[in-house]
C-alpha cells in the first residue's frame, strides 16, 4: 500500500486495485486506447506495486468492473495518468464520477493540482475535461510517440481558508463568498496563526497602500513571512513608478491602438473589478493588463498625445466603488475567488519554469550567489519563472519545464537521480544525465576521447586485480594518480617514484577497483575552454596554486584551501588549436555544458579532461562576456523547449 491516505474516501462502488484485477486492466487497456499508448502488464504491475501509485477501479450498479483510473502522486500535484471507462458502459456518467473522485483525493491531500496529459486532436474530451475546470497548460510536442502530441491541462483544487481577505475596516461585503475567509487588519499583523501560516494567499484590500500605511504593511509583511500578497509590496511600490508603468504599456501597445483607436476623447480611464472591466468594450485590453499584473481592484490612466499611451495605474480599495455597484462588485468577486488564477505577481507573463539545483551547504559550488542572480536574470528575460530547489524537492520536478544543474555534480548522489528524472519527465535538463555518467569518470572519459582520436598525456590504467605492481615498475616518474570520480582536484594525487606510486594506490584501491594514471606534465596554467551547444562561452586560464602542481592545494593542516590565480581571455585571443581540440573533446561527450581542461606543451595541445557542471562564478569566467555568457546558457535552454525537445523518453 502507498504512503497516501485516500483509503476512508474509497469505497462503493470504488476500490483499490490489486493484482486479481490486472485481467480487467488489461482488457480497458486494450479497448480504450491506441497501441502506442497502452500500459503493459509489466507496467501495470508496477503501478499496482508503487508507493507513489494508486489504482482505483469502479463498478457500475450491477458490481461490475467498467472503469478505471491511474493516480501518480508528486509533493503539491495529483496527476491522472491514465483514465478509461469500457465502451459499453460509456455515456452514463461514470468518467465524471471518477473525476470526481480524483477531485476528492486531491482535496484531503491538501493538493494544489489536479493534472492530465491528453491527445492533443481530441478537442471533443479536451473541453470535456474543461467543463470540469482544467485548463490548458502546456503543448507537449511528440509525447506519447513521434508526432503524436499532447496538452497537459491542470485544474487548480479547492484550497479551504488559505485565501484571506483583510481589510481596515467593518465590512460583509465578503459574506456568502466560497473559499475566502475575512479578517481585520490588526489580527493579520498580530495574530501568531498569520505569522506563522504557510501557503496563505493574501487579499488586501485596506483604503490605502501609502507608504507605512497600514495597507502597505499588510503586503510587506505577507512578503516577509513567505506568504502572497494581491497587490505585492513591489506591485505598490512599482506602479508609483513611471519606468514599471511605460514598460506594461510597452508590452500591450498594440492591444491599446487598437482597443481606443475609436475613443474621441484624450484621456480615459477604466477600471478593473476582479478582473472584469467597468466599460465592456475595453474588457479584451483589461484582461491583457491584468495577466501583466495581479490585483483586485485596479484603474488604468491612458493619454492620448500622438498616440495612446498608459500613463498611471492604481490600486482601487472597496471604497472607491459607489454602493450602487456592490451588487456587481459582488458578482465578480464571486467569479473571481471561484476561478482562482491567482499567479505568480510579475511584470511579465512567463512561458516556461525553470528549477535550478543548488545546496546552500556546499562549500565550493559550480555557482556563486552573485551568479546565480545573473542566471536567474537572464533566464527571466527570456520568458522563464526561475525558482531554486534542493535535494528535498525531488518530486516537484514534473512541475517544472527546465532544470538547471548548480551543485556539484556526482553519479553516485542525487544530482544524477535528479538529471535522470528530468529527462525522463520531457523536462530540458542541463547537466543531461548521460554528460553527468561520462564526464564523471575518468576511466570513461580516457576510453571515449582516445576513440574520438583526442590527444591526451600517455594514460595507464592500474587494476587492483591486475599485475599493477608490473606496470608500476616500468613507468616514468613522477606521474599523475586519479581515483575515476575525482573533481576539483580531489581524489588526484602525484606520485613521485614506485614506491609512493604503490603506496598510494593501496589507498586509493579502497574505494576503486580501477586507478587511472596519467603522465606528468607541469605547466604555469590549464586552459579551461567553455563550451554550450558547440558554441564557446568563455576561456580562462587557471594558474597552479602558489608551490604546488594542482590549480587548488586541498592541504590539511590549513584552515582554508589555496588557490591559483586566474586570467579571462576573449575567445579570439585563444590559441586556434587550443580551441579545435575543446570542440572535438566536447563531441565525444555530448552536446551540453562544458568546461575543457587544456594543457600545452612544447607548442602540443593536451585535453587533460572534460567537465561538466563547470565552475561558473561571478567575475571570474563571465568577466570577459559579462551578462552575456549568463544570456547565451539560459538561451540554449529556451532553444532547445522550442525546438520540440520535450520528447517523453525512459531511462533504463
Amino acid at each position: 500500500m502507498n504512503d497516501f491516505s485516500i483509503e476512508p474516501i474509497i469505497n462503493e462502488p470504488f476500490s483499490i486495485a490489486t493484482g486479481s484485477n490486472l485481467d480487467f486492466l488489461m482488457k480497458i487497456e486494450a479497448e480504450c486506447f491506441e497501441e502506442y499508448r497502452r500500459s503493459s502488464r509489466q507496467m501495470i504491475m508496477r503501478s499496482l506495486k508503487s508507493k507513489q501509485q494508486i489504482v482505483i477501479i469502479l463498478k457500475n450498479e450491477k458490481q461490475k468492473q467498467c472503469g478505471a483510473m491511474f493516480l501518480r502522486f508528486y509533493k503539491s500535484q495529483l496527476r491522472i495518468t491514465s483514465i478509461a471507462i469500457i465502451k459499453n458502459e460509456r455515456g452514463k456518467n461514470y468518467g465524471e464520477k471518477l473525476i470526481q473522485k480524483a477531485i476528492e483525493c486531491g482535496e484531503l491531500l491538501n493538493m494544489k493540482f489536479l493534472a492530465l496529459e491528453i491527445d492533443a486532436n481530441n478537442n471533443n474530451l479536451i473541453r470535456w475535461y474543461e467543463t470540469f475546470g482544467f485548463e490548458k497548460s502546456k503543448f507537449l510536442e511528440h509525447y506519447y510517440a513521434p508526432n503524436k502530441h499532447a496538452i497537459k491541462m491542470k485544474m487548480i483544487l479547492k484550497d479551504p481558508n488559505k485565501y484571506l481577505v483583510v481589510t481596515d475596516f467593518e465590512t460583509n461585503f465578503f459574506d456568502g463568498i466560497d473559499n475566502v475567509r475575512y479578517i481585520r487588519d490588526i489580527e493579520y499583523i498580530e495574530s501568531e496563526i498569520y505569522q506563522n501560516a504557510k501557503n496563505l494567499r493574501i487579499f488586501n484590500f485596506c483604503t490605502t497602500y501609502k507608504y507605512q500605511s497600514v495597507g502597505y504593511y499588510v503586503s510587506l509583511l505577507a512578503l516577509a513571512r513567505n506568504q502572497v500578497a494581491y497587490p505585492s509590496a513591489s506591485m505598490i511600490r512599482d506602479f508609483n513608478n513611471q519606468k514599471v508603468v511605460r514598460s506594461i504599456g510597452e508590452e500591450v501597445n498594440s492591444l491599446i491602438q487598437a482597443n481606443l483607436s475609436f475613443v474621441q476623447e484624450d484621456e480615459l480611464l477604466i477600471n478593473s473589478y476582479f478582473g472584469f472591466s467597468d466599460r465592456p468594450e475595453f474588457q479584451k485590453l483589461i484582461t491583457a493588463m491584468n495577466n501583466l499584473y495581479h490585483s483586485p481592484l485596479i484603474q488604468y490612466k491612458f493619454i492620448k498625445k500622438n498616440e495612446w499611451y498608459l500613463q498611471q495605474i492604481r490600486v482601487l480599495s472597496l471604497n472607491d466603488s459607489s454602493e450602487n455597484d456592490n451588487e456587481m462588485l459582488k458578482k465578480f468577486a464571486k467569479y473571481y475567488f471561484t476561478q482562482k488564477r491567482f499567479v505568480r505577481s510579475s511584470l511579465k507573463s512567463y512561458e516556461y519554469d525553470m528549477a535550478i539545483l543548488i545546496d546552500r551547504d556546499e562549500k565550493i559550488p559550480p555557482s556563486d550567489k552573485k551568479a546565480l542572480e545573473q542566471f536567474e536574470k537572464a533566464a527571466e528575460a527570456l520568458g522563464f519563472f526561475v525558482e531554486y530547489i534542493t535535494k528535498k524537492d525531488y518530486h516537484r520536478i514534473p512541475e517544472f519545464d527546465a532544470l538547471f544543474i548548480r551543485t556539484t555534480t556526482n553519479v553516485n548522489d542525487y544530482t544524477y537521480d535528479f538529471s535522470r528524472y528530468a529527462y525522463a519527465e520531457g523536462l530540458v535538463v542541463i547537466d543531461d544525465p548521460w554528460s553527468i555518467l561520462r564526464c564523471a569518470n575518468k576511466l570513461y572519459l580516457y576510453e571515449a576521447l582516445k576513440k574520438a582520436k583526442v590527444k591526451m598525456p600517455n594514460t595507464w590504467v592500474f587494476n587492483k586485480k591486475g599485475n599493477y605492481k608490473e606496470l608500476a615498475s616500468k613507468l616514468s616518474y613522477p606521474i599523475i594518480l586519479k581515483l575515476p570520480d575525482s573533481a576539483f582536484s580531489k581524489g588526484v594525487y602525484k606520485a613521485s617514484d614506485r614506491e609512493e606510486c604503490l603506496e598510494k594506490l593501496k589507498a586509493m584501491f579502497k574505494r576503486s577497483e580501477l586507478i587511472v594514471a596519467q603522465e606528468y606534465m607541469p605547466t604555469k596554467f590549464d586552459w579551461r575552454i567553455g563550451i554550450i551547444d558547440g558554441q564557446f562561452l568563455y576561456a580562462c586560464k587557471y594558474y597552479m596554486a602558489k608551490d604546488h602542481w594542482q590549480i587548488v592545494n586541498w592541504n590539511p593542516d590549513k584552515n582554508h584551501n589555496q588557490e591559483g590565480d586566474y586570467e579571462v581571455v576573449g575567445i579570439s585571443d585563444v590559441p586556434k588549436n587550443v580551441l579545435w581540440a575543446a570542440l572535438k573533446a566536447t563531441a565525444a561527450i555530448g552536446d551540453g555544458l562544458y568546461g575543457v581542461d587544456i594543457k600545452v606543451n612544447d607548442n602540443e595541445v593536451y585535453v587533460i579532461e572534460v567537465n561538466d557542471n563547470p565552475s561558473i562564478e561571478y567575475q571570474v569566467e563571465d568577466m570577459f562576456e559579462g551578462s552575456s555568457l549568463y544570456l547565451k546558457i539560459m538561451m540554449s535552454f529556451y532553444s532547445r523547449l522550442e525546438n520540440n525537445m520535450k520528447i517523453l523518453r525512459a531511462i533504463n
